[in-house]
């Protein structure tokens, strides 16, 4: 329904309510109407409303472009915009400029079926409406879409409502909000139940940097299709985890079920060497990692059901389903059991199977290896991931592992800190004012994969990115040259030995010279801003640690080396020793993060944690020269 009632008074009390924004949501709303067909398929469609107001031609800018997203699985069926103008009390409308459609355009995404259908909007001032009405189609009940409370523009209201039969059961479940902080109401005519949800006002959702996912804190609903009868037949959907791995199962029933003498025989060839069943799987997993080029595919069911492994070796590139499938096809032909294709979410979604036992808990699929009681998770996606750990973006996951007509859930622990370590070691010397060092650096774990994965093949901004890892001091320091030791070798530590200088850096006063021995002080600028309200993701628990030794320059001595002190709570340790032995000054420090996702709650606790870690930074040792005879 067209809102035809706003005028000038309307507009200025937008201004002095939403100062300093262009342009305000004043209505949004989807209506999803599920049915049941001649043919007893659930037919379901959305109507969506969305009703915008430009109330000011300053400060943030408003958009005369707006769009509509569809896919193979979710398509347009019908679809009007204009612009309403007040003109003498009365609405004039205005139809857009140009409609178009384009691919939805995503550097990770390889090929997709994904588009927009963009609105160009005209005759737009002050005061002016845009208003976009359009009916889609979801051609799989197994898909329907999560319901946001909360968008990162500022709304008046968002309503969501369902109308449904009496023979069809529907559930769902609200996230970050409770019924006591919604508007819900329920009727039913002539047999159809009509639910709906609304919000007034909603929060604005910020995105910060380095956040695990808006579904952390964001307000929204996911609602699914429980079941649906026929005739006295009952249709199961969703709402168990058992109907959700029915679903999945689908996919991958009918894959995979012809051999391939090719790829068996490369298989067989490729294992011939390995002596026990970790060693085959661990030789196909990395050859997999090296060979087989990650894309991403969202094409229709494409989406979902991976590709025969034949046709994965044959064209050396693939999504994750893809890399699940030749990974699994490989560890059959070599004769290792329980290698089994995986359901996963990433990180940044929050939710577990028993939350959400629909395909929304999912985005990613993998490969795990049960070795008796021993899981170990194979995700080729990650080019420079260490076989045994899991990707950084899963840990903390569950998984649902196929078992054939069965299924088990299991949990991706997260790989320890000592197991990610950084080690960097430094030799100093003082000479004319300036200091000169040499190093070794050391990355383990999800660490070296990570880097690996920064620089990958770029030869020639090698040296920039070992300048940014190594950079220490101030700005005037040097890297003089480096060696990168195993970059190739994801099983080993990522090495880099170095030298430097570092220039106006020393503090001199009289016959004393002030030195700051901690070069390198990680986390230093991360503290929290008031403003932040999303879950930060430190991606893997790290344990960050250094050794400084400086000589001491010929007739000086250290009058002045700071205490020793250790630190720990749930979310970071540090500890630091000073010593002296000879003419050599020793500093050891280290610095763990403990919880790889900060939540709000826990911003005040991260902050302080880092203020007494910064004093310890501001450290300094004072050495003094020695007065000549």
């Amino acid at each position: 329904m067209i809102n035809t009632h706003t005028n000038a008074q309307d507009l200025s009390s937008w201004q002095q309510k939403y100062p300093g924004v262009s342009e305000i949501t004043t209505d949004y709303s989807e209506h999803y109407q599920i049915s049941i067909n001649k043919n007893n398929q659930l037919v379901i469609t959305q109507d969506n409303y969305e009703e915008s107001m430009i109330i000011t031609d300053k400060g943030t800018g408003f958009s005369a472009v707006e769009s509509i997203v569809f896919s193979d699985l979710f398509r347009i069926k019908s679809y009007e915009a204009y612009t309403l103008n007040n003109v003498n009390g009365r609405q004039k409308k205005t139809e857009v400029a140009h409609i178009a459609d384009k691919k939805l355009d995503r550097q990770s995404v390889f090929d997709s079926d994904v588009k927009l259908k963009t609105f160009n909007f005209a005759n737009l001032t002050t005061g002016s409406k845009k208003v976009l009405k359009y009916e889609m189609e979801f051609i799989d009940p197994f898909l329907l879409h999560r319901f946001m409370f909360a968008t990162s523009a500022v709304n008046e209201k968002r309503t969501l409502k369902i109308s449904y039969p009496e023979t069809v059961k529907i559930d769902y479940k609200l996230f970050n909000i409770d019924k006591n902080n919604l508007e819900i109401q329920t009727e039913t005519k002539k047999g159809i139940t009509t639910i709906t949800f609304q919000k007034q006002n909603p929060v604005v959702v910020k995105q910060d940097s380095e956040a695990a996912g808006i579904m952390y804190e964001a307000p929204h609903l996911h609602f699914w299709i429980s079941e649906y009868q026929t005739k006295n037949q009952t249709h199961p959907v969703l709402g168990s985890i058992d109907k959700l791995y029915a679903y999945y199962h689908t996919f991958i029933s009918k894959i995979n079920q012809t051999e391939n003498q090719e790829l068996k025989n490369f298989t067989l060839d490729l294992i011939k060497d390995c002596k026990t069943n970790e060693e085959k799987v661990k030789t196909i997993f990395k050859w997999v990692q090296k060979n087989i080029k990650y894309v991403a595919f969202e094409s229709g069911y494409e989406g979902f059901i991976p590709r025969e492994a034949a046709l994965v070796y044959e064209r050396k590139f693939g999504d994750c389903k893809d890399m699940a499938s030749i990974i699994t096809e490989m560890a059959k032909y070599a004769n290792v059991p329980n290698v089994n294709f995986t359901w996963i979410g990433t990180r940044e979604l929050p939710y577990t199977y028993q939350q959400l036992p629909a395909p929304a808990i999912d985005n990613h699929m993998i490969a795990t290896y049960i070795n008796n009681n021993e899981l170990i998770y194979l995700d080729a996606t990650n080019a420079t991931v260490p076989f045994g750990l899991p990707s950084s973006f899963i840990q903390g996951k569950e998984a649902l592992i196929a078992q054939g007509n069965s299924y088990i859930i299991s949990l991706v622990p997260e790989v320890k800190s000592n197991l990610n370590t950084i080690h960097d070691k430094i030799e100093l010397s003082l000479i004319d004012k300036k200091i000169v060092g040499k190093g070794t650096f050391d990355a383990n774990g999800l660490a070296a994969a990570q880097y690996r994965s920064i620089i990958g093949d770029n030869l020639l901004k090698r040296k920039d990115f070992a300048f940014a890892l190594l950079e220490k001091g101030n700005n005037k320091f040097k890297l003089i040259d480096f060696k990168e030791i195993d970059f190739d070798n994801s099983e080993k530590p990522y090495s880099i030995d170095y030298n430097f200088e570092l220039d106006n850096y020393l503090v001199n006063s009289g016959n004393e010279t002030y030195l700051n021995l901690t070069l390198d002080k990680p986390y230093q600028n991360d503290s929290f801003e008031p403003t932040r309200s999303q879950t930060f993701d430190h991606e893997f628990l790290q344990k960050k640690s250094y050794q400084v030794v400086l000589e001491i320059p010929s007739g000086h001595s250290v009058t002045y080396l700071p205490e020793s002190t250790t630190f720990s709570n749930d979310l970071l340790a540090y500890q630091f020793s000073y010593s002296q032995e000879n003419s050599k000054v020793y500093l050891n420090y280290d610095v763990e993060v403990k919880q790889t996702l900060i939540k709000p709650k826990q911003f005040a606790l991260w902050n302080e944690s880092l203020k007494k870690l910064k004093e310890n930074y501001l450290e300094t040792i004072i050495i003094k020269q020695h007065e000549k005879n």
